[in-house]
Protein backbone atom coordinates (compact mmCIF):
# COMPACT_ATOMS: atom_id res chain seq x y z
CA UNK A 1 0.00 0.00 0.00
CA UNK A 2 3.07 1.94 -0.28
CA UNK A 3 1.49 3.82 -3.29
CA UNK A 4 -1.35 5.01 -1.36
CA UNK A 5 0.23 6.40 1.24
CA UNK A 6 2.51 8.21 -1.72
CA UNK A 7 -0.85 9.87 -3.25
CA UNK A 8 -1.99 11.72 -0.06
CA UNK A 9 1.12 12.24 1.79
CA UNK A 10 1.65 16.05 2.84
CA UNK A 11 4.26 17.64 0.65
CA UNK A 12 5.59 19.72 3.26
CA UNK A 13 4.63 18.99 7.00
CA UNK A 14 6.69 21.85 8.37
CA UNK A 15 4.38 24.26 6.13
CA UNK A 16 1.31 22.77 6.18
CA UNK A 17 1.86 22.70 10.24
CA UNK A 18 2.32 26.44 9.91
CA UNK A 19 -0.26 27.21 7.85
CA UNK A 20 -3.01 25.69 10.49
CA UNK A 21 -1.54 27.28 13.45
CA UNK A 22 -1.64 30.38 11.51
CA UNK A 23 -6.00 29.56 10.85
CA UNK A 24 -6.50 28.43 14.36
CA UNK A 25 -4.77 31.98 15.87
CA UNK A 26 -6.68 34.03 13.40
CA UNK A 27 -10.13 31.90 13.84
CA UNK A 28 -10.34 32.46 17.27
CA UNK A 29 -8.14 35.68 18.47
CA UNK A 30 -9.28 37.57 15.72
CA UNK A 31 -12.37 36.19 14.13
CA UNK A 32 -14.06 34.77 17.31
CA UNK A 33 -12.04 37.14 19.41
CA UNK A 34 -11.73 34.67 22.17
CA UNK A 35 -8.71 34.36 24.96
CA UNK A 36 -8.22 30.94 23.92
CA UNK A 37 -9.18 27.66 23.26
CA UNK A 38 -10.62 24.40 24.76
CA UNK A 39 -11.21 21.00 23.23
CA UNK A 40 -11.97 17.48 24.55
CA UNK A 41 -8.48 15.19 25.48
CA UNK A 42 -9.26 11.71 24.79
CA UNK A 43 -5.66 9.91 23.94
CA UNK A 44 -6.24 9.33 20.71
CA UNK A 45 -4.42 10.40 17.39
CA UNK A 46 -6.98 13.39 16.35
CA UNK A 47 -6.84 14.98 19.72
CA UNK A 48 -3.37 14.49 20.27
CA UNK A 49 -3.02 16.57 16.78
CA UNK A 50 -5.39 19.03 17.36
CA UNK A 51 -3.40 19.73 21.16
CA UNK A 52 -0.22 19.78 19.63
CA UNK A 53 -1.28 22.22 17.18
CA UNK A 54 -2.69 24.48 19.81
CA UNK A 55 0.01 24.21 21.66
CA UNK A 56 2.40 25.92 18.85
CA UNK A 57 -0.66 28.72 18.46
CA UNK A 58 -1.30 29.85 22.10
CA UNK A 59 0.60 29.83 25.30
CA UNK A 60 0.11 27.24 27.57
CA UNK A 61 -2.48 29.53 29.76
CA UNK A 62 -4.23 29.78 27.02
CA UNK A 63 -5.24 26.39 26.40
CA UNK A 64 -7.43 23.75 28.39
CA UNK A 65 -7.84 20.23 27.31
CA UNK A 66 -11.19 18.56 29.11
CA UNK A 67 -10.41 14.67 30.28
CA UNK A 68 -13.88 13.24 29.99
CA UNK A 69 -13.69 9.70 30.93
CA UNK A 70 -16.78 7.31 32.13
CA UNK A 71 -16.79 3.45 33.35
CA UNK A 72 -16.52 2.25 30.17
CA UNK A 73 -13.95 4.09 28.80
CA UNK A 74 -10.07 1.77 28.26
CA UNK A 75 -7.77 2.97 31.08
CA UNK A 76 -5.25 3.73 28.49
CA UNK A 77 -7.02 6.69 27.31
CA UNK A 78 -6.96 8.74 30.36
CA UNK A 79 -2.51 7.89 30.90
CA UNK A 80 -2.12 8.67 27.28
CA UNK A 81 -4.40 12.49 27.37
CA UNK A 82 -2.00 12.92 30.08
CA UNK A 83 0.72 12.32 28.66
CA UNK A 84 0.16 14.37 25.52
CA UNK A 85 -1.03 17.11 28.21
CA UNK A 86 2.39 16.86 29.99
CA UNK A 87 4.61 16.75 26.77
CA UNK A 88 3.02 19.69 24.95
CA UNK A 89 2.69 21.93 28.31
CA UNK A 90 -0.88 22.73 28.72
CA UNK A 91 -3.93 22.54 32.15
CA UNK A 92 -6.16 19.65 31.90
CA UNK A 93 -9.27 19.39 33.66
CA UNK A 94 -10.67 15.84 34.12
CA UNK A 95 -14.03 15.63 34.70
CA UNK A 96 -15.88 11.64 35.44
CA UNK A 97 -18.97 11.78 33.10
CA UNK A 98 -20.28 8.05 34.25
CA UNK A 99 -22.69 10.19 37.03
CA UNK A 100 -24.48 12.06 33.99
CA UNK A 101 -24.74 8.80 31.74
CA UNK A 102 -26.24 6.89 34.79
CA UNK A 103 -28.99 9.66 35.13
CA UNK A 104 -30.24 9.32 31.30
CA UNK A 105 -29.88 5.13 31.99
CA UNK A 106 -27.40 4.57 29.43
CA UNK A 107 -25.88 2.19 30.94
CA UNK A 108 -29.38 -0.19 32.29
CA UNK A 109 -30.97 0.50 28.61
CA UNK A 110 -27.54 -0.85 27.02
CA UNK A 111 -27.35 -4.21 29.38
CA UNK A 112 -31.00 -4.64 29.20
CA UNK A 113 -29.91 -5.64 25.59
CA UNK A 114 -27.31 -7.51 26.24
CA UNK A 115 -28.58 -9.53 29.27
CA UNK A 116 -31.53 -10.47 26.94
CA UNK A 117 -29.59 -11.86 24.08
CA UNK A 118 -26.89 -13.35 27.03
CA UNK A 119 -28.21 -14.34 30.18
CA UNK A 120 -24.98 -15.27 31.57
CA UNK A 121 -23.95 -11.78 31.48
CA UNK A 122 -22.15 -10.49 34.05
CA UNK A 123 -19.95 -7.52 35.52
CA UNK A 124 -16.93 -9.06 34.80
CA UNK A 125 -17.90 -9.41 30.94
CA UNK A 126 -17.40 -7.03 28.32
CA UNK A 127 -19.40 -6.16 25.15
CA UNK A 128 -19.32 -3.85 21.43
CA UNK A 129 -21.20 -3.88 18.62
CA UNK A 130 -19.00 -4.72 15.60
CA UNK A 131 -20.16 -3.61 11.69
CA UNK A 132 -18.35 -6.55 9.51
CA UNK A 133 -17.18 -6.31 6.31
CA UNK A 134 -19.33 -5.79 3.23
CA UNK A 135 -21.00 -8.54 1.05
CA UNK A 136 -21.23 -7.68 -2.49
CA UNK A 137 -23.43 -4.53 -2.38
CA UNK A 138 -24.47 -5.33 1.17
CA UNK A 139 -23.50 -3.24 3.96
CA UNK A 140 -22.31 -5.58 6.74
CA UNK A 141 -25.34 -6.30 9.26
CA UNK A 142 -23.93 -5.04 12.81
CA UNK A 143 -24.06 -7.85 15.56
CA UNK A 144 -23.00 -7.56 19.48
CA UNK A 145 -19.83 -9.20 20.93
CA UNK A 146 -19.48 -10.37 23.95
CA UNK A 147 -16.45 -11.35 25.93
CA UNK A 148 -17.31 -13.65 28.98
CA UNK A 149 -15.15 -14.39 32.21
CA UNK A 150 -13.27 -16.78 30.22
CA UNK A 151 -12.28 -14.34 27.66
CA UNK A 152 -14.37 -16.54 25.31
CA UNK A 153 -16.12 -14.28 22.93
CA UNK A 154 -19.80 -14.75 21.71
CA UNK A 155 -21.10 -13.09 18.58
CA UNK A 156 -25.28 -12.40 18.93
CA UNK A 157 -27.60 -11.25 16.33
CA UNK A 158 -29.30 -7.95 17.07
CA UNK A 159 -32.22 -6.39 15.76
CA UNK A 160 -32.55 -2.66 14.21
CA UNK A 161 -34.18 -1.03 17.19
CA UNK A 162 -31.51 -2.49 19.56
CA UNK A 163 -28.65 -1.32 17.63
CA UNK A 164 -30.64 2.08 17.23
CA UNK A 165 -30.90 1.74 21.45
CA UNK A 166 -27.12 0.86 21.50
CA UNK A 167 -26.04 3.52 18.93
CA UNK A 168 -27.79 6.42 20.49
CA UNK A 169 -26.43 5.31 24.23
CA UNK A 170 -23.13 6.04 22.95
CA UNK A 171 -23.73 8.72 21.30
CA UNK A 172 -25.42 10.33 23.74
CA UNK A 173 -21.63 10.23 25.58
CA UNK A 174 -19.95 12.71 23.05
CA UNK A 175 -23.19 14.99 23.80
CA UNK A 176 -22.36 14.92 27.42
CA UNK A 177 -18.94 15.84 26.31
CA UNK A 178 -19.60 18.42 24.04
CA UNK A 179 -22.18 20.30 26.74
CA UNK A 180 -19.04 20.02 29.44
CA UNK A 181 -16.69 21.94 26.61
CA UNK A 182 -18.75 25.03 25.97
CA UNK A 183 -19.93 25.56 29.44
CA UNK A 184 -16.09 25.49 29.95
CA UNK A 185 -15.35 27.64 26.85
CA UNK A 186 -18.07 30.45 28.31
CA UNK A 187 -16.59 30.56 31.35
CA UNK A 188 -13.36 30.94 30.30
CA UNK A 189 -14.32 32.94 27.23
CA UNK A 190 -12.51 30.46 25.16
CA UNK A 191 -14.03 28.73 22.08
CA UNK A 192 -14.13 25.24 21.63
CA UNK A 193 -12.00 23.18 19.04
CA UNK A 194 -13.18 20.20 17.45
CA UNK A 195 -10.90 17.01 16.45
CA UNK A 196 -12.98 15.59 13.27
CA UNK A 197 -11.18 14.73 10.44
CA UNK A 198 -11.64 14.38 7.00
CA UNK A 199 -11.90 11.01 6.53
CA UNK A 200 -15.07 10.75 9.39
CA UNK A 201 -16.50 13.89 8.85
CA UNK A 202 -17.07 12.82 4.82
CA UNK A 203 -18.77 9.35 5.76
CA UNK A 204 -20.99 10.60 8.76
CA UNK A 205 -18.38 8.72 11.51
CA UNK A 206 -18.67 11.93 14.29
CA UNK A 207 -22.39 12.94 16.38
CA UNK A 208 -24.07 15.61 15.12
CA UNK A 209 -23.99 18.16 18.53
CA UNK A 210 -21.67 15.66 19.98
CA UNK A 211 -17.94 15.34 18.88
CA UNK A 212 -19.42 17.16 15.59
CA UNK A 213 -19.93 20.01 18.16
CA UNK A 214 -17.31 23.09 17.93
CA UNK A 215 -16.45 26.78 17.04
CA UNK A 216 -13.98 25.58 14.35
CA UNK A 217 -12.31 22.37 12.83
CA UNK A 218 -8.77 22.52 12.00
CA UNK A 219 -8.31 19.33 10.59
CA UNK A 220 -11.58 18.69 9.01
CA UNK A 221 -9.74 19.04 5.18
CA UNK A 222 -7.52 16.26 6.50
CA UNK A 223 -7.48 12.42 6.02
CA UNK A 224 -7.07 10.38 8.74
CA UNK A 225 -3.66 8.78 6.73
CA UNK A 226 -2.24 12.63 6.58
CA UNK A 227 -3.53 12.66 10.42
CA UNK A 228 -0.68 9.89 11.31
CA UNK A 229 1.63 12.02 8.81
CA UNK A 230 1.26 15.59 11.23
CA UNK A 231 1.05 13.30 14.32
CA UNK A 232 5.08 11.93 13.50
CA UNK A 233 6.15 15.00 12.69
CA UNK A 234 5.07 16.94 15.77
CA UNK A 235 6.38 14.29 17.56
CA UNK A 236 2.93 12.59 19.35
CA UNK A 237 3.53 9.91 22.14
CA UNK A 238 4.42 6.55 20.22
CA UNK A 239 1.71 4.76 21.99
CA UNK A 240 -0.55 6.89 20.16
CA UNK A 241 1.05 6.57 17.11
CA UNK A 242 0.82 2.75 17.10
CA UNK A 243 -2.66 2.30 18.49
CA UNK A 244 -5.87 1.32 16.83
CA UNK A 245 -7.76 4.37 16.68
CA UNK A 246 -10.71 3.71 18.74
CA UNK A 247 -13.87 5.52 19.53
CA UNK A 248 -13.98 4.26 23.16
CA UNK A 249 -17.47 4.43 23.75
CA UNK A 250 -17.81 0.64 24.52
CA UNK A 251 -16.40 -1.41 27.41
CA UNK A 252 -14.98 -4.19 25.46
CA UNK A 253 -12.37 -2.50 23.30
CA UNK A 254 -13.11 -1.54 19.64
CA UNK A 255 -11.53 -0.38 16.91
CA UNK A 256 -12.99 2.61 14.18
CA UNK A 257 -12.19 0.03 11.33
CA UNK A 258 -14.11 -2.62 13.42
CA UNK A 259 -17.31 -0.39 14.43
CA UNK A 260 -17.68 1.28 10.92
CA UNK A 261 -14.76 1.54 8.68
CA UNK A 262 -14.56 -2.05 7.84
CA UNK A 263 -11.62 -1.46 5.90
CA UNK A 264 -8.08 0.16 6.59
CA UNK A 265 -7.83 3.84 7.20
CA UNK A 266 -5.57 3.89 4.12
CA UNK A 267 -8.18 2.23 1.51
CA UNK A 268 -10.97 4.56 3.36
CA UNK A 269 -8.57 7.73 2.09
CA UNK A 270 -7.90 6.41 -1.10
CA UNK A 271 -11.48 5.62 -2.01
CA UNK A 272 -12.78 9.40 -0.60
CA UNK A 273 -9.24 10.58 -2.30
CA UNK A 274 -10.73 9.51 -5.73
CA UNK A 275 -14.31 10.17 -5.72
CA UNK A 276 -13.04 13.62 -4.97
CA UNK A 277 -10.44 13.95 -7.74
CA UNK A 278 -12.44 11.57 -10.15
CA UNK A 279 -10.17 8.64 -10.45
CA UNK A 280 -11.31 6.09 -12.02
CA UNK A 281 -11.43 2.30 -10.60
CA UNK A 282 -8.65 1.45 -13.04
CA UNK A 283 -6.50 4.35 -12.05
CA UNK A 284 -7.40 3.06 -8.03
CA UNK A 285 -6.36 -0.09 -9.12
CA UNK A 286 -3.42 0.70 -10.50
CA UNK A 287 -2.25 2.53 -7.41
CA UNK A 288 -3.95 -0.18 -4.94
CA UNK A 289 -3.89 -3.32 -6.59
CA UNK A 290 -7.13 -4.35 -5.35
CA UNK A 291 -9.61 -6.17 -6.91
CA UNK A 292 -11.78 -4.52 -9.16
CA UNK A 293 -14.79 -5.75 -7.89
CA UNK A 294 -13.73 -4.43 -4.25
CA UNK A 295 -12.96 -1.28 -5.41
CA UNK A 296 -16.55 -1.39 -6.97
CA UNK A 297 -18.32 -1.74 -4.15
CA UNK A 298 -16.11 0.79 -2.24
CA UNK A 299 -17.08 3.53 -3.96
CA UNK A 300 -20.72 2.55 -3.67
CA UNK A 301 -19.87 2.15 0.57
CA UNK A 302 -19.21 5.43 0.25
CA UNK A 303 -21.31 6.44 -1.96
CA UNK A 304 -24.08 5.20 1.11
CA UNK A 305 -22.47 6.69 3.79
CA UNK A 306 -22.16 10.10 2.75
CA UNK A 307 -25.71 10.33 1.30
CA UNK A 308 -27.00 8.87 4.45
CA UNK A 309 -24.86 11.31 6.73
CA UNK A 310 -25.76 14.22 4.62
CA UNK A 311 -27.88 15.81 7.11
CA UNK A 312 -25.15 15.58 9.16
CA UNK A 313 -22.88 18.51 7.87
CA UNK A 314 -25.99 20.52 7.11
CA UNK A 315 -27.43 23.29 9.58
CA UNK A 316 -31.16 22.85 10.54
CA UNK A 317 -33.30 23.32 7.67
CA UNK A 318 -36.03 25.82 8.05
CA UNK A 319 -39.31 26.65 6.38
CA UNK A 320 -38.61 30.27 4.16
CA UNK A 321 -41.72 32.48 3.97
CA UNK A 322 -43.38 34.96 1.65
CA UNK A 323 -45.69 36.80 3.01
CA UNK A 324 -45.87 39.10 -0.16
CA UNK A 325 -48.42 36.68 -1.71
Amino acid sequence: MESINELIKIKDLEKSTNEICEFIQDEISQKLQKKGVVFGLSGGIDSAVTAALCSKSFESEQILGLIMPEKESDDSSQILAEQVSKKFNFNTETIDITKILESFGVYEMKEKIVYEKFPEFSSKCKYRVVVPPKSKNIIGVPFLEILDEDNQRHKLKISSPDFLTLTASTSIKHRVRMTSLYFHAEKNNFSVVGTTNKSEYQQGYFVKYGDGGSDIEPLVNIYKSQIYQLGKFLEIPNEILVSDASPDVWSFSTSDEEFFYTVPYDVVDLILYSRENKLSVSDVQKISKLKTEDIENLFQMQNIKQTKSQHMREIPHGWVPNFTK
